[in-house]
């Protein structure tokens, strides 16, 4: 269990956090993608291999802490999604006036527009 929670806070977190340390973002931002950035399915993809390498007797104890981090990681970034998305998503959204901060144009709004026919 300990090694779940660090798993999905420091262990993924400070990583995130050197690669964005010069992009100026501040440490809301930097928390925010560090929290809900860079996911795959390494661990599910290393449990397969190590059950189908190794075996159920050995790899069994590393599986059930695959399986058990990657269900703590739905809960936590499924509970946590919505509140921090509300809090912190429109600070980090881009400028008004159509240029986000990199200086790259937004593209235009575009509209359903329904025709009589």
């Amino acid at each position: 269990m300990l090694y779940a929670v660090l798993s999905l806070t420091v262990i993924r977190m400070a990583p995130v956090a050197v690669a964005l340390a010069g992009e100026r973002l501040g440490r809301a931002a930097i928390a925010f993608v560090g929290w809900f950035g860079p996911r795959g399915l390494a661990s599910v993809v290393f449990a397969l291999i190590a059950l189908e390498d190794i075996g159920q007797p050995v790899a069994g104890s590393a599986v059930s802490v695959m399986a058990f981090t990657v269900l703590l990681s739905v809960v936590a970034h499924g509970v946590t999604a919505d509140p921090l998305a509300r809090r912190y998503g429109p600070r980090l959204g881009p400028a008004a006036g159509g240029i986000d901060d990199a200086g790259i144009p937004q593209p235009p709004e575009r509209r359903l527009i329904r025709r009589a026919s």
